[in-house]
């Protein structure tokens, strides 16, 4: 009789509303188990197979508002306490979902506030208290969402046409969202592990991203435009194999790339474009392995590109650029390095400027900024507990200015100034200094234009000071031994100095 009684409750609880030619295929076994079915237009097809215990089945396509074409719902759940609900207006629109498991909810709504056609949701689930939901107004947008574990949050927003989406999560405790609004976008989100969080957010057109994360404790955030400014064109990929690192990537306008690897513990990727000013064609990479390393680029303006690449643990490198053309490229092999370039300031920009920072060792330090136009600054450190400083037209403007530095050995020192004096561009300035050795120190400072300086100092404990103010000055130091020291200085025009010092002694 209690099989009986089950039975009747089973089919007392599937309310159907068919219009016209409409199929509805409802199949429920166990105890408790409801479905609701609406459908509204002609040749709209709806199964519901529901197993367990509590399973809730809910389906709707069309409102009195709108009619509901050719749209195909199938909804399947095998386990317990299960719900499904799905909505659908328009015609030609498409959800599949299917659950297997305990306590687990999934949604799809598609066209709530605009008509659409050809929209298709897919959701699979497995595991316990899994969550899904998908929303997708507008025309021709495809949404894939899988959750294989426990406790998994995914959710699909697309508003616009010709959009696709796909998230794939396996493990426990991870949350993924896409919210794609405008045309053409694509996203691409995958995680393997526990506790990861993606987050990829497209406001305007012909967007790409992807996000791959393996390990625990991840966190990437992707954010192409916003809904003040739209991206067009951008892509955006993040790739991190560990625990507990972060990426975090934001552009605006066009035609702005970033790409983000990380492969380690506790690294920290962040790359801004086009926040703070107009342009397009900015190209950021990053690419850490270790732990605890830090890298971050911001870049305004056209065609800059930045390359941050990090070996070891504790190392930190920064970018800032402004304005066309800047390239810089930042590399660091050991521990506790810091590398910091900055292109153009609050009020100068800096145009075909190009840094190159490349530390091997451990407490390496190489600091890098210059503005306006044509700038060059090389900076490379083999050794230990080296010092780096580069400074370019920080007060004037000026242009075409060269600065070199090469450090090989421990505790070297070596700093370059270069800037406009009064009533002067301060273009084609040239600073060189290279130490061999350990120890050294040279320090070049230079106001004018067409001013030279060149250091060389091969051996231990030599200091090499020259300071130059005015047009066309050139000094030349070589220093080869220990405990050489040389200091000049220059105040005109055309004035040359050559120092010489070896095996001792200064001059």
């Amino acid at each position: 009789m209690k099989k009986i009684i089950f039975s009747l409750a089973a089919l007392l609880s599937v309310t159907a509303v068919i219009a016209q030619s409409n199929i509805s295929d409802v199949n429920q076994k166990g105890n408790e188990n409801a479905t609701t079915v609406n459908q509204t237009g002609t040749s709209n097809v709806l199964k519901t197979s529901q197993e367990g215990v509590m399973n809730r089945a809910e389906s709707t396509q069309g409102v009195k508002e709108f009619n509901s074409n050719n749209g195909v719902v199938e909804q399947s759940q095998t386990g317990n306490k299960n719900s499904l609900f799905s909505q659908q207006q328009g015609d030609g629109n498409k959800v599949y979902q299917v659950q297997i498991g305990n306590d687990n909810n999934a949604r799809a709504t598609q066209n709530l506030e605009q008509t659409g056609e050809e929209n298709f949701s897919e959701q699979n689930q497995e595991g316990n208290r899994n969550e899904a939901m998908i929303s997708q107004e507008s025309n021709v947008n495809a949404a894939f969402q899988v959750q294989l574990g426990d406790d998994n949050s995914a959710s699909s927003v697309q508003k616009g046409n010709d959009n696709f989406s796909e998230l794939e999560q396996k493990g426990k405790s991870n949350v993924a969202s896409i919210a794609q609004v405008g045309d053409e976008n694509v996203s691409a989100q995958l995680q393997e592990g526990d506790a990861n969080m993606s987050k990829a957010e497209q406001w305007g057109n012909n967007n790409s991203v992807r996000q791959d994360q393996s390990g625990n404790g991840n966190i990437a955030t992707s954010l192409q435009g916003s809904d003040l400014y739209s991206a067009t064109g951008g892509r955006v990929e993040q790739v991190q194999i560990g625990d507990e690192n972060t990426a975090f990537a934001n552009h605006e306008e066009s035609n702005n790339t970033i790409l983000q690897g990380q492969e380690g513990e506790g690294n920290n990727a962040s790359a801004k474009q086009n926040l703070l000013a107009y342009g397009g064609d900015n190209y950021a990479i990053q690419v850490q392995k270790g732990n605890a390393n830090t890298a971050t680029i911001e870049q305004d303006g056209s065609d800059n590109s930045a390359d941050q690449s990090q070996s070891e643990k504790q190392n930190t490198a920064l970018a800032k650029q402004s304005g066309f053309d800047n390239k810089l490229i930042q590399k660091q092999i050991g521990t506790n390095n810091s590398a910091t370039s900055e292109q153009g300031g609050f009020f100068f920009v800096s145009r075909g400027g190009s840094v190159n920072q490349y530390q091997l060792g451990d407490d390496n330090k190489a600091f890098a900024k210059h503005e306006e136009d044509d700038n060059t600054i090389g900076q490379t450190q083999i050794g230990y507990r080296n010092t780096a400083s580069a400074t370019q037209n920080v007060s004037f403007f000026g242009g075409k200015n060269i600065a070199k530095q090469l450090q090989l050995g421990n505790d070297n020192t070596a700093e370059a100034s270069q800037e406009g004096d009064i009533g002067i561009a301060g273009e084609s300035n040239s600073i060189l200094q290279i130490q061999s050795g350990n120890q050294n120190t040279a320090v070049s400072t230079q106001k004018g234009a067409s001013n030279v300086s060149d250091i060389l100092q091969s051996g231990e404990m030599n200091m090499a000071k020259d300071m130059q103010l005015g047009t066309g000055n050139s000094t030349r130091v070589s220093q080869t031994g220990d405990m050489h020291t040389s200091m000049i200085v220059q105040n005109g025009v055309n004035n040359s100095i050559i120092v010489t010092q070896n095996n001792g002694g200064s001059n």
